[in-house]
């Protein structure tokens, strides 16, 4: 995929949010990770796709940390804004600045100390090194995660989030599971080997498709990480994905409920075996 084909009006906000971490508070541009719906959008454009998806003002940033001085410069230089201790003005823009990395206690924590509450950063450090580095306007490049990493971290915020009925995460992987199953290079891994990895599926090529993204987004977690985490889909409320597993502005997504039954059987699947 090719980044460089994003609408760059989709990467403003992040340009400039970066660019001032970088220039003020001396934040490395490597350790910038894009997430969240601003990493969507850019992701969806990025493979050509312009049907508008959801729109939402949010714009969340993973950092990638060695201990917690800079987000402690961070505090101390910008105004917070909400009560969730992550939450700054920066360019003038309110942001979600996740901290992970060597600071995570325990693997997948970290508590920041204004909010003295964990939060889950899950998969953050996998996803990080597995992203695109990608080079912004301002000359900066910071990293963007793939789609099996986006799908990663949604399949985490589904299972933390769908406990309490908070359903918005599977609407977010049906648009991870449109992509695979509209992206050619995706297609031709599907028919190599004499189409290998379509003979379980009798060739249909879209539940292929949503396996095969399962499989990528297990493959790049830590062993442990993915055990983790398939073993907590497969706990999930599956009834409530399928009724929030759709998508808005576009009528190439299946409404049918066996079908999506079907796509939801391979994504949230209770193995954590890497194979589709």
């Amino acid at each position: 995929m090719d980044f460089g084909s994003c609408d760059p009006r989709l990467l403003d906000e992040a340009d400039a949010i970066a660019e001032e971490l970088v220039q003020s508070v001396g934040v490395d541009p490597d350790d910038i990770l894009l997430v969240g719906a601003r990493c969507r959008d850019a992701i969806h454009s990025a493979l050509g796709f312009s049907f508008p998806l959801l729109a939402t003002r949010d714009t969340d940033i993973g950092l990638a940390l060695r201990d917690w001085s800079i987000f402690e410069e961070i505090r101390e230089r910008y105004r917070p804004t909400g009560s969730t201790g992550v939450r700054f003005l920066v360019a003038g823009t309110p942001v979600d600045l996740m901290p992970f990395g060597s600071i995570e206690n325990p693997d997948g924590v970290v508590t920041p100390r204004a909010r003295m509450e964990p939060i889950s950063v899950f998969g953050f450090e996998d996803v990080h090194s597995d992203a695109a580095v990608v080079p912004l306007p301002s000359g900066i490049s910071i990293r963007i995660p793939k789609p099996a990493g986006y799908a990663a971290l949604k399949l985490r915020a589904w299972v933390d989030r769908s406990v309490a009925g908070d359903a918005k995460d599977a609407k977010d992987l049906a648009v991870a599971c449109f992509w695979y199953q509209n992206w050619p290079v995706v297609e031709d891994r599907l028919w190599a080997d004499d189409g290998t990895l379509l003979l379980p599926f009798e060739l249909d090529m879209d539940r292929a498709a949503v396996a095969l993204l399962r499989a990528d987004s297990m493959a790049l977690l830590e062993v442990p990480r993915a055990a983790d985490l398939a073993r907590r889909c497969a706990d999930t409320d599956r009834d409530l994905f399928i009724r929030n597993f759709s998508i808005h502005g576009t009528n190439l997504w299946p409404r049918d409920r066996d079908v999506l039954r079907s796509y939801a059987t391979e994504l949230l699947a209770p193995s954590s075996d890497t194979s589709p």
